[in-house]
């Protein structure tokens, strides 16, 4: 798996760095008059940083170890309030309301980075998994055992399947309609967890959604 997802990388990120500078060209050559539809070559560029994005999580799941970075002592809530800014925009049109207990006063090692991706696709996942009327997600942070913590997010949405919540974390199941995910976030997200001694949990319950647990020592 390594090795053709590094071949399909390299195959694939070459002709998309020359679509993205080819676009930027084309931008500046028509100057005004690429005004009209500006909104069409913005939704191309978009797709091309989807393709980007897709790759680069293969990559992350054949070669967890290469994306390994520094780890440090970091203080969770602050960390959770900071990766609430990233996912602002996908607020548009839900009306969320996000509800914050955090109560876990110690400090675990681990890279940041990383654990911030990991809630990003959990905090993501949540917010996809919403209704208009009934759109809230609450996050939580408690201490767990002598020098760990638990950091939970459950939303209001729909919910998950028992049969689907026992596969939830492998690699290319997802739940999502046709060309909404990759079914690869939740897989990276556990590998990044459990590479620091962490672990992953989730409860669900369709109608009445679903809590994601992170365990961090």
């Amino acid at each position: 798996l390594g090795e053709l997802t590094a071949g399909v990388a390299h195959e694939i990120n070459n002709p998309t760095a020359v679509m993205l500078g080819n676009l930027d060209l084309m931008v500046i050559e028509l100057g005004e008059n690429a005004k009209p539809i500006q909104k069409e070559i913005d939704l191309v560029i978009d797709q091309i940083y989807r393709i980007k994005d897709i790759i680069n999580r293969l990559l992350q799941y054949a070669h967890p170890d290469e994306y390994s970075g520094y780890i440090k002592l970091i203080d969770v809530n602050e960390l959770i309030k900071e990766t609430l800014k990233l996912v602002n925009h996908l607020n548009q049109g839900k009306s969320i309301q996000f509800e914050m207990d955090f109560q876990a006063t110690q400090l675990i090692e681990i890279n940041p980075q990383e654990l911030q991706q990991v809630l990003v696709n959990l905090l993501v996942n949540a917010i996809h998994a919403l209704e208009k009327d009934k759109a809230e997600i609450t996050l939580k942070s408690r201490n767990w055992k002598d020098k760990g913590v638990v950091i939970s997010v459950t939303d209001t949405g729909k919910g998950i399947d028992k049969e689907h919540l026992a596969q939830i974390f492998n690699p290319f199941f997802s739940t999502k309609q046709q060309g909404e995910g990759t079914g690869l976030g939740l897989s990276i997200s556990y590998g990044l967890v459990r590479r620091f001694g962490g672990n992953i949990t989730a409860e669900s319950e369709i109608g009445k959604g679903s809590t994601f647990s992170v365990w961090l020592l």
